[in-house]
């Protein structure tokens, strides 16, 4: 009979808890306009939800306000130390 094949070492579960601590998360909301249909991203404030109309903020494009709404909201994990 032929011997057994050898299977690479896994990794231990706790490997990727300690990686994670070391990440940090960034929330971004995605802003878009109704009228010019330009999308912007910006860090997330408390209190932003999707579909929230911004009447406060003007577009950085066509610069009128009360057309613009939150479209979608995001997360990313940044690893600080590849800076």
């Amino acid at each position: 009979m032929a011997e057994e094949p050898q299977l690479p070492s896994l990794p231990s579960i706790t490997d990727d808890w300690d990686r994670k601590k070391r990440f940090i998360e960034k929330k971004h909301s995605i802003i878009k306009c109704g009228e010019c249909n330009e999308s912007v991203s910006r860090l997330f404030n408390l209190g932003d939800f999707v579909f929230k109309k911004l009447p406060d903020e003007e577009c950085e494009k066509c610069h009128r306000t009360k057309s613009l709404t939150i479209v979608e909201i995001y997360s990313e994990w940044v690893d600080p130390k590849k800076k």
